[in-house]
């Protein structure tokens, strides 16, 4: 099988994924964030392997296609920052100080809290500056875990990908 061929089949079934764990985030009520973060995932994987263009593009082509399948927060979640988030990442933690990579992080976390809360209704009972710092937690969870996701990828599966 040519090169291209392996490539391009290896980013669509990455797509794929990506684009049935939005429609199972939309629909599963529970667990709607860990299924975007295993999705947010193969923009990750789409980038070790291929570089930063392919993993740009399963990272629009999930967002696209999860927005025409199954238009839901999650998807819309998915589109706003958790898809883009690792190429993001990957920028931050380039060699720099822990304290310079953290503050990019979070001014990224801040500006998308921001936006999602002025331009789409959130049905919540706490105030925004409440929820804010709740929600920079998730966010510290969410890039450890999938710090410690890319590693497993790297010391035990990216051997057999090849």
């Amino acid at each position: 099988m040519k090169e291209t061929t392996k490539r391009l089949t290896r980013l669509a079934l990455l797509a794929a994924l990506g684009v049935v764990l939005l429609v199972l985030a939309s629909v599963l009520p529970t667990g709607s964030l860990a299924l975007l973060a295993v999705a947010s995932f193969a923009v990750c994987v789409a980038r070790m392997l291929y570089g930063w263009g392919w993993g740009a593009g399963v990272y629009a082509v999930t967002a696209v296609l999860g927005l025409l399948l199954y238009p839901g927060t999650a998807t819309i979640a998915y589109a706003a920052f958790f898809g883009y988030y690792p190429l993001a990442k990957s920028l931050f933690e380039r060699p720099r100080s822990r304290a310079a990579e953290w503050v990019m992080k979070l001014a990224l976390y801040a500006a998308v809290f921001a936006l999602y809360w002025a331009l789409l209704p959130v049905d919540s009972t706490l105030p925004w500056y409440a929820l804010c710092p709740i929600g920079a937690v998730a966010f510290a969870i969410y890039d450890w875990c999938l710090s410690l996701m890319v590693r497993i990828y790297i010391e035990k599966i990216a051997r057999y990908m090849k």
